[in-house]
Formats: structure tokens, C-alpha cells, sequence
């Protein structure tokens, strides 16, 4: 039993549970979930379509949209997976920012993920894990929210699908699948959700902490921003419902007070033990940090919640109106809004309804920022986050992300609305004032939902790597565990291809700086471009000015320092940046590292004489 329930009579129950008889076994389950299996697989069929142009070639593309990202969620799959087989610590990981080091706790390293895929990262690479989980995480997330609307609320099964449909493939989520794998893998939320809600009047208090604690940790494996969230939702929902029906709230509070109590001291002994290491490691550990920092940047401007985003069918122009093809968090369109307020009005005395309305009004509200923003300019208008914004924990939240509860909570009332429709008379009224209500219903979720609709995805190949690195060459320059300067240097926003360079040599080389979140400075708070040392700032330096440059003394013994300290074995230059700046290139690293040599497609230069 559930504290939450639609207030709409049930007169269709769905299919109860029966141990099966002994002689039905298998078929006797395939048949009462048959209904069940289908819609699993017709997800599984929608998530497949928005990653189409992907699996053309699930090893060789991605999708366009992904920046530097799908490069990074590529290493933490490799990354992950020599880990797991090598018994390596999954907390630490230094292939990145070689001599000091990557908190893996600290970044979405997706380790909840990388278990289960790593038998087809190990036999097909981890580009093809990456479009496996993706295309589940969308599929799982809206069955798994079709399972807690139909089996646990009772809804029309039709009315179910449409909301879990809508939940995990709704505008915010198909901008994320262009390459957070953290962020559309949210297939256990609507557990934790049903589970959680569940303990206020839980016969079986414990059985249900057990499984609420071991959901949470999980869920830190996969992705903590979203269950930092679900938990903010969460709580605010039992408030929000609570005050809903303020006559009854002492006796309901009574009532569920012992169950709820238990439930939660349980998955608090279950999770925590647990939780403990990992935590401790990503706060106080190496390479841990404060708080992400000034996250002002990813929120909603004001005019994109009525706007189409650019996977909707709705947006024929295909221009971007947010900060990024990933972080297009609204776009709901005019329909969907004004559809929303008429079932909040039609609803009202629904208390789910009532409540899910108001939770997710508010999260839109929050998901502003700081102040009001209209076409990327401040109005000075100061919005509701902005008494938040120092609060421990949520100051590392991207708050444009709110939206996610907001998503849910229209497809809560999106399903709910189309269940009552369902089960009324398919027309109102009498004789030639007859209205039909079922038609009428359709017209506005095909005017409010059709221009959501996602189209596929766009994709492309994947950049080339060096032969010099595929062929294996690289080993008779670089030592296992050894380090790999590449040229151009690692940079987050300009080249963090040589990430995929360690995934095709198989991790067996360093690389300095990186593309993670690390702490920058004296107030430890984390950027995703750690600082560079001399000899990057020295590459640096040549490709921006387009010059060679002459070390002074000071810098020339700091760079070799560092290359002793990350035990640098060989400068690898490769692409068109480093062949039209080869000439510079060379009068700059010649005359500290000898002349340089042409190895397959790369130039390198053999630093293991100053090194080692």
C-alpha cells in the first residue's frame, strides 16, 4: 500500500499476482506479464530510434551534440573496467593527470553502469556500452515509471504508458542523451520513489528499508546529482501532501509515524555502512573538492520554457536558444503549459494531482537561477534560488536541471487526467448537446505532445586515432604506466581527444591534465580544466601565438621537473593543429628534447634520455 493514490474510483484493476501452479511455471508468468513485456519492448524500440544514426555504426559514431563529454564518459567506461578486473581502487584513478591524479567519486564516473556493461565494453569497446546504456537508461526509466503509475496508482494501463512515456522521454532527457549517461539513466528513480513512499503504511517496514537502502546506494554508482534531487522532490512531496488534507494530517502522521520510522532506520543501516568509504573518499580524499562553484550559467532563461527544443519536432529551424545542445532543459512549447494549468484547474480536488502540481511548479520556479534571465540577458529580477545559492551541497547543483522533477510531475498528471478520461463515458451531456469527451481529450495531448516528439538524434564518426597508437607502436616509446605528453595538449574545451587515445592503447599510458572535475586554487573549489603545468603552458603558448617559444632557465628546469615527476616518456604530436604548427613545434621542442622524428602518423619526441 502506498501514502500516495489517484482519488479517481478504480474499477480496472490490473492483473493481481498469483504464485503460479506447478505446472505452468514460465509460461504461466510469460502470460500474466505478457502486457508488461511488450511495453518494455516497444521502450526498448523508442530508445533504440532516438540513437538510430548511432547504431548504424555503434563503435565508429556518436552522437553530434556530445562535445567533449562522450569522450569522457567513454574513458570512465574504460576507465572503470580496468578497475573492476585489475582490483584497482574504482575511487582513484590516475591514467588522467598523471603525477597527481583523478577522484572518481568526485566525477560521474557512472561505476553503476560500467558493472554490467563490462563484458560489452570489454568484447565491443566501451562506444558501444555507451549507446547500450543510453538506450536502456531511456527505456528502463519510462517502464519503470509506467510500473509505479499502473501497478502501485492504479491507473489505465494506456494512461500509464503515456506517463512513463512522457517522463523519460520528455525535452529536458532527449537533450541530455546526447552524452550524459548519468543523467538519462534514471531507471531506478521510480523505485526509490515507490519504495520511499511506500514505508508510511508498509506491513513490511524492513523488507522495504532493505530495498529503499539498497536502491540508494546503487543510485550513488550511477548518477548523486539525481538522487540529491529525487530526495529534495521527495521530501517536499510528503510536506506538500501532508498539508494537502490538513483535517486528517494528525491521525495519518499517527498512523504512519511507526512504519515509516523503521523503514527508514532500516535503508539508513543498509545504505550508510556502505556508503561510508566512497563518501568519505570523495570529500576528504585525493583530489576531492569543496563545491563545483559558480554555476549561474546552467539555468532557464525565461522564454525557453514556451519554446521547442531542437530534437522536437515542434523546432523546424533547429536554432539553439539554450547554453547547450545538452542542457536544453524546458522547451515544453505553449500547449503543454496551458494543458497542464486546465487539468491543475479540472484536478483540484485530486490531492496527488494537487500536489504534483505544486512540486513541480515550484522546481520550474527554482530551476531559473539566481535571477531571471530572458535571451541570455540578466533582467536583475531576483528569482527564489538565489537563497540557496551558498547552501552546502546544492551550490555543486546544476539548478537548470530542476526541470527533471518537473517532467515528472506532468507526466504524473498527464497520466492521471487521460485515466480519468478513460474510465468516464466516452461522451457527455445528452441528446444533441452530446460531447465527446474521449475525442476532445485526444485533439489537446496530440496539440500539447506531437511537437515534443523527439526526432533521432544527429550523429557522427568518430574522430581518427594515430596509427601510431591502434598499430601498438606506441609501447616501443612508452613504458606501461608511463606517460604520454600529447601535442596539442589536453584541454577540455579544445581537444580532449587523447582520452581516446588511452581507450584504443587499452589504458596502458598516462596523460597529464585532463578533462574531469578536480579543485583549482587555495578554496579547492573543482573545475573541469585543471590547472596547467609549464610544459602545457609552453605548448599553449606556440599554438595561440602561432611562434615559437624560447624557455627562460627557470622554465626550462620547471618543465624538467615535471616531465620526471609524471615520468614523461615521449611527446606524440598528431592532427591538423599540430601539423600546421609543426614548424614552431619543432624550433620549440628541438633544442630542449633533440630533433624530432616521424613514427607512423605522428611526430614524436623521446624524452626517456632526460626522464629516466
Amino acid at each position: 500500500m502506498s501514502v500516495v493514490s489517484a482519488d479517481t474510483p478504480v474499477t480496472d484493476e490490473p492483473e493481481k499476482e498469483h504464485a503460479p501452479v506447478e505446472d505452468a511455471g514460465r509460461a504461466s508468468w510469460l502470460r500474466r506479464h505478457r502486457a508488461d513485456l511488450l511495453i518494455l519492448a516497444a521502450f526498448i524500440i523508442a530508445g533504440g530510434y532516438l540513437y538510430a544514426h548511432v547504431w548504424v555504426d555503434p563503435g565508429g559514431r556518436r552522437p553530434l551534440h556530445s562535445y567533449s563529454d562522450y569522450f569522457q564518459f567513454e574513458w570512465f567506461l574504460t576507465a572503470d573496467t580496468r578497475a573492476f578486473l585489475g582490483l584497482h581502487n574504482p575511487f582513484f584513478n590516475d591514467l588522467q593527470n598523471a603525477g597527481v591524479g583523478v577522484n572518481m567519486m568526485a566525477n560521474t564516473s557512472v561505476l553503476g553502469l560500467a558493472l554490467p556493461l563490462l563484458p560489452i565494453t570489454l568484447l565491443f569497446g566501451a562506444g558501444t556500452s555507451f549507446v547500450v546504456a543510453a538506450t536502456l537508461g531511456f527505456a528502463m526509466t519510462a517502464f519503470g515509471w509506467y510500473w509505479v503509475l499502473h501497478r502501485e496508482l492504479r491507473l489505465h494501463r494506456a494512461a500509464a504508458v503515456l506517463g512513463g512515456a512522457f517522463i523519460a522521454f520528455g525535452p529536458p532527457l532527449v537533450a541530455h542523451g546526447n552524452a550524459h549517461l548519468n543523467m538519462v539513466s534514471l531507471w531506478l528513480v521510480p523505485w526509490i520513489v515507490r519504495f520511499a513512499l511506500k514505508l508510511f503504511r508498509s506491513e513490511r517496514p524492513v523488507r522495504d528499508g532493505v530495498w529503499l537502502g539498497a536502491l540508494i546506494v546503487y543510485q550513488v554508482f550511477i548518477g548523486e546529482e539525481v538522487l540529491l534531487m529525487a530526495a529534495l522532490a521527495l521530501a517536499l512531496f510528503v510536506i506538500f501532501y501532508g498539508i494537502g488534507n490538513r483535517a486528517r494530517m494528525r491521525d495519518e502522521v499517527r498512523q504512519m509515524r511507526r512504519p515509516f520510522l523503521i523503514g527508514i532506520g532500516t535503508a539508513l543501516a543498509v545504505s550508510l555502512p556502505l556508503l561510508a568509504f566512497p563518501l568519505y573518499w570523495q570529500f576528504f580524499g585525493t583530489q576531492s573538492y569543496k563545491n563545483i562553484g559558480d554555476l549561474n550559467y546552467v539555468t532557464n532563461d525565461l522564454n525557453t520554457f514556451t519554446e521547442f527544443s531542437t530534437k522536437s519536432l515542434g523546432n523546424q529551424s533547429g536554432v539553439l536558444t539554450s547554453t547547450n545542445y545538452s542542457e536544453e532543459n524546458t522547451y515544453f512549447g505553449w500547449a503543454l503549459p496551458i494543458l497542464a494549468v486546465a487539468i491543475f484547474l479540472w484536478l483540484w480536488r485530486d490531492r496527488l494531482v494537487r500536489t504534483v502540481a505544486i512540486l513541480g511548479g515550484l522546481f520550474a520556479v527554482l530551476s531559473i537561477g539566481p535571477q531571471v534571465v530572458v535571451h541570455h540577458k540578466g533582467t536583475g529580477i531576483p528569482a527564489p534560488w538565489r537563497l540557496f545559492v551558498d547552501v552546502p551541497l546544492l551550490d555543486s547543483m546544476n539548478v537548470g536541471r530542476f526541470t527533471f522533477v518537473t517532467v515528472a510531475a506532468l507526466g504524473v498528471m498527464l497520466a492521471v487526467a487521460t485515466d480519468r478520461v478513460l474510465r468516464s463515458e466516452r461522451f457527455a451531456g445528452e441528446g444533441e448537446r452530446k460531447v465527446p469527451v474521449r475525442l476532445i481529450w485526444i485533439g489537446a495531448l496530440a496539440a500539447a505532445l506531437v511537437p515534443l516528439f523527439p526526432q533521432p538524434l544527429p550523429a557522427t564518426g568518430l574522430p581518427a586515432i594515430p596509427r601510431f597508437i591502434t598499430s601498438g607502436n606506441y609501447r616501443e616509446y612508452v613504458a606501461e604506466n608511463h606517460t604520454m605528453f600529447p601535442v596539442p595538449p589536453m584541454d577540455a574545451v579544445n581537444n580532449v581527444l587523447p582520452l581516446s587515445w588511452q581507450v584504443a592503447g587499452g589504458m596502458d599510458f598516462r596523460i597529464p591534465e585532463g578533462y574531469f572535475m578536480g579543485p583549482v586554487g587555495n578554496d579547492r573549489e573543482a573545475s573541469n580544466q585543471p590547472p596547467k603545468g609549464p610544459t602545457a603552458a609552453l605548448l599553449t603558448k606556440v599554438f595561440s601565438t602561432g611562434k615559437a617559444v624560447t624557455p627562460t632557465a627557470t622554465e626550462k628546469a620547471a618543465i624538467e621537473a615535471e616531465l620526471k615527476r609524471i615520468q614523461a616518456d615521449a611527446f606524440v604530436a598528431y592532427g591538423k593543429q599540430a601539423t600546421t604548427r609543426l614548424p614552431e613545434l619543432k624550433a620549440t621542442l628541438d633544442p630542449l628534447f633533440g630533433p624530432a622524428r616521424q613514427v607512423d602518423d605522428v611526430w614524436l619526441w623521446d624524452v626517456r634520455s632526460l626522464t629516466n
